[in-house]
């Protein structure tokens, strides 16, 4: 039976908070231009650095704000739902030296409802929009688009689309949702579906793809976005 997205939230954040719980400062790296994991994805944080107030939504452990940071831009936010991913980036803010410069936020459920309107001229969310689910995802994409001034900047990174046909053992497929264990860890939506959802409020400026270390096949999304 399919989960609800409640059911799904709340394994999530179990999930993420455990994960980066984990995280420790032997895993970060001393040269910040080497903390992201592809080029394209540092190029489009370091693209944040000439804006005035930036959002990384589901900042992880915040590699991006420290990049956008690293690169000129004074106010950063970086925000996440997952206590552990908040700890381990406000300790990352410490050891670059950008803690003057980004403020780590527990992203809480009526967070970003609080936010006026155009508070933001530049939002980076990587690898969060396909591993919610979609009624999730939804909600953020409108809630993005209410925080964004007329002129910002709005980059998606996306993992890639796992078409219909056999899984690697260990996931199970529910729709569009795939699983391991119980937890979601894709939705898995086309190029095409990903910008329709995109359309009611931002038009798609640049789609690129991307690998991370080790694969062979660009095939993550990158979408850059401006608003309607």
């Amino acid at each position: 039976m399919r989960r609800t997205a409640e059911e799904d939230n709340r394994e999530l954040l179990a999930f993420w908070d455990a994960a980066f719980r984990s995280h420790t400062e032997e895993e970060t790296l001393e040269d910040w231009h080497e903390i992201a994991p592809s080029r394209k994805l540092f190029d489009a944080a370091a693209s944040l650095g000439t804006k005035n107030r930036v959002l990384d939504l589901g900042c992880g452990s915040g590699w991006a704000s420290i990049i956008a940071a690293k690169s000129g831009c004074m106010d950063v936010t970086a925000a996440d739902a997952a206590e552990g991913a908040v700890e381990a980036a406000f300790e990352e803010m410490k050891r670059y030296g950008v803690s003057a410069q980004v403020r780590v936020c527990h992203l809480q459920e009526d967070s970003l409802r609080a936010i006026p309107a155009g508070t933001f001229d530049g939002v980076f969310c990587s690898n969060v929009l396909d591993v919610v689910p979609p009624e999730t995802a939804k909600e953020l994409i409108s809630e993005m688009a209410f925080i964004s001034s007329q002129n910002a900047s709005v980059i998606i990174g996306l993992n890639y689309c796992l078409a219909e046909g056999p899984l690697k053992e260990g996931m199970e497929r529910e729709g569009d949702r795939i699983y391991v264990g119980s937890i979601l860890r894709l939705v898995s939506h086309t190029d095409e579906e990903w910008a329709e959802l995109f359309a009611p409020y931002f038009t798609v400026e640049r789609l690129e793809h991307f690998a991370w270390p080790g694969e062979a096949e660009e095939k993550r999304r990158l979408f850059c976005l401006k608003k309607r």
